[in-house]
């Protein structure tokens, strides 16, 4: 089959596909037709004589390893499976079986590796997971593979990473090598493995190196920008003389934290002193509108790999730039929005709201629930279902009813030793204590006999949690028991709400989580997540959220239909809006885009702000920009309403320095102002932290 590349390639796609270099890096801009270059070069390289097997494609998912051999077969004729084509992983794991002495080895994937590396820590040190004072398994094993991936010591990643572990770092290389040792006797290799022990087969076998280094004649490489440590090594270990087809876009470099560098772009023509580089810059995705102002976003890290995205589509409107009131009322325009936009004939599966962090969806959420208008999240996990929002709310529906078992089976199942039905038998204790004493259960959480029934492991976790218990219960109502009087059966709430002016301590619902994030839970989010920051700053965003209600049971009982309706809507196969995250949202386009909180403190996020680098949050609203095709929407709320002990108050946001840095004639504003729209008549005063709107 001969191929028109000329007639079927733009021009720079073409003098990409044909370039006669023996290294090339290819800058695709966004929209570009990235995959068609890479496919095109591909039947190029076969046209011009070069074999199926002698050609290696490196992607980064799956889905596009298919992808881009299903288009190449089409063009080429040839099967896929003649190609050596597929994810790193795959193509390691697929010729480690070729020269390993034991090539049947097992690949175990996240879940079993966690297990063996579970029964590493125990081997060495049977007591360490019961010390409530150390890290989380998990959180040792995300250190582990981040060191591994990123080729550095465990001493400098825990630095660069992971601070709050400095003091682990001895123990976790002893929990390494008897992991090391498990996986050898068992015959498995973790995804991990795979990279590290192909370029160690490479390195240690000069003479396999050089077999695939004649054999790979041509190696491409898509999204190069992502590659990190590990798989560039295994790059130039493979392709010594430099037979590399890169391409990839250093704008879109939004991976770092997980080990990417965007050195890895920015360097390859000093690494390959013989590239060509070639700019692909024709857009297919967007309007001239949404590339004018793409263009202005300053995202590269050189001069001389600035990119200008060229339309191909017609002209239609600039984006628009909407300021709103607070984050209720962006709520309220996105929603009112896309009910014009259906009018309109848009699918609503052609329409994203993306946002940088998961709690700025938050409020969206409640307000596309109340109206009816489907919607999913690309992480798969909505606001209220994360694990640590319903921890948190474990704790308020304990608070005003200790008859619920299974909010306290969730606050107690976090410790060793502790399942369910040890968690079921200690509460029916307490309360048959609590009817036998006839006091209240949360004054006998540390009662004599109640002790005697919890594991010895899990006393140290239990006594900081009876704290907390104990001390919101008093703190929110305030009782002057006479020690007489038995509310056990009684909903707690309502009879605080009788006693309201005997009420001492918390005035908000807010003040109360600020209790137990500050309290035993706190701690707990430290030790169990390696990502537990976004996941405190998702609690504090929560935390205002929850002022709104005056009465926790009426916050419940919010949250709940809500869950309730959605998991209603779930069962039915119905078109739905995407919510995601930026990062979640890379290598997906739509029709209509919203963005959401575009404010310092926002996007970008606080803390990158304090690191004093905001370079990688800039590539991110440059990916956030241009996953637009025809409509963009930049919501930008003016103020935070905070309730303070002496009154309301609204603390004025600033909008983020990325509008900021684009002249005001590449979009349109919109002063998006509804009437009638005072603070909730449930709201109750905050005495949280004063940085915490954000």
């Amino acid at each position: 089959m001969t191929i028109a590349f000329e007639q079927e390639l733009n021009e720079e796609q073409y003098a990409a596909v044909i370039s006669q270099s023996p290294t090339n890096l290819i800058l695709a801009g966004a929209g570009t037709g990235k995959t068609r270059t890479l496919t095109y070069r591909v039947a190029w390289l076969i046209e011009k004589g070069v074999i199926p097997e002698n050609i290696l494609l490196l992607t980064f998912t799956n889905k596009a390893a298919r992808e881009m051999l299903q288009r190449v077969e089409i063009l080429t004729g040839f099967t896929s499976n003649l190609f050596y084509g597929g994810t790193f992983h795959h193509i390691c794991q697929r010729l480690l079986r070729r020269h390993l002495e034991n090539p049947n080895f097992a690949i175990i994937d996240e879940d079993d590796s966690l297990a063996l590396f579970n029964d590493a820590i125990k081997s060495i040190s049977p007591d360490f997971s019961k010390n409530k004072n150390n890290p989380k398994p998990r959180i040792l094993y995300e250190i582990m593979s981040f060191s591994r991936n990123t080729m550095r010591s465990i001493a400098n990643a825990i630095e660069e990473k992971y601070p709050h572990m400095a003091d682990y770092g001895g123990t976790l290389k002893l929990f390494i090598n008897r992991y090391e040792s498990i996986k050898t006797e068992q015959n498995v290799m973790d995804y991990d493995d795979l990279l590290s022990n192909f370029v160690q087969l490479l390195e240690e076998k000069p003479d396999i190196a050089e077999h695939y280094n004649q054999q790979f004649q041509h190696v491409l490489v898509d999204e190069y920008q992502d590659t990190n440590s590990i798989q560039l090594k295994m790059i130039d270990l493979i392709a010594r003389n430099g037979q590399i087809f890169a391409v990839g876009d250093d704008a879109q470099c939004i991976y770092t934290w997980r080990g990417a560098n965007i050195k890895s772009i920015i360097e390859f023509p000093k690494k390959y002193p013989q590239t060509k580089v070639t700019k692909v810059q024709v857009n297919y995705r967007s309007t001239p509108e949404i590339l004018n102002f793409a263009n202005e976003i300053p995202v590269s890290e050189k001069f001389e790999y600035t990119k200008i995205l060229k339309p191909t589509k017609n002209s239609f409107r600039k984006p628009l730039f909407v300021t709103v009131l607070d984050a209720r009322q962006q709520a309220n325009f996105v929603v009112k929005r896309l009910i014009g936009l259906r009018n309109e004939g848009y699918p609503f599966s052609e329409i994203a709201v993306l946002y940088r962090a998961h709690y700025q969806s938050m409020e969206l959420q409640m307000e596309l629930t109340r109206n009816n208008i489907p919607y999913t999240i690309t992480s798969g996990i909505r606001f209220f279902e994360q694990a640590h929002i319903k921890d948190i709310l474990s704790f308020l529906r304990f608070i005003i009813n200790p008859q619920d078992v299974r909010a306290f089976v969730r606050m107690v199942c976090r410790f060793p030793k502790m399942g369910e039905t040890t968690a079921e038998r200690l509460l029916l204790s307490l309360q048959q204590l609590a009817e036998t004493t006839k006091k209240d259960l949360f004054s006998l959480l540390e009662a004599e006999e109640i002790i005697r029934k919890i594991p010895p492991i899990a006393l140290a976790y239990w006594i900081p949690l009876a704290h907390v218990l104990h001390g919101l219960y008093e703190g929110s109502f305030g009782f002057r028991r006479n020690g007489q009087e038995s509310r056990r059966n009684e909903d707690l709430f309502e009879y605080a709400q009788k006693a309201r002016e005997e009420k001492i301590s918390f005035e908000t619902i807010g003040e109360m989580i600020f209790f137990i994030l500050e309290g035993e839970y706190g701690e707990y989010l430290k030790r169990a997540f390696a990502n537990w920051q976004p996941r405190w700053d998702d609690i504090e965003a929560f935390t205002n959220f929850c002022n709104k209600f005056q009465d926790i049971s009426d916050l419940l009982q919010q949250v709940t239909l809500l869950q309730s309706e959605y998991n209603e809507e779930s069962t039915s196969d119905v078109e739905s809006i995407c919510l995601s995250t930026v990062h979640q949202a890379k290598g997906l386009e739509f029709a209509v885009v919203f963005i959401l909180s575009l404010n310092e403190n926002s996007f970008p996020l606080r803390r990158t702000i304090e690191e004093g680098d905001v370079n990688e949050e800039r590539r991110l609203f440059y990916v956030a920009v241009t996953r637009a095709r025809k409509e963009l929407y930049l919501c930008v709320p003016n103020q935070a309403i905070i309730d303070y002990k002496k009154g309301y108050f609204s603390v004025p946001l600033q909008r983020s320095r990325f509008i900021r840095e684009i002249g005001e004639d590449r979009f349109e504003t919109l002063n998006f102002v509804e009437k009638n729209n005072p603070p909730s008549k449930y709201s109750r005063r905050w005495s949280g932290r004063p940085d915490s709107n954000r």
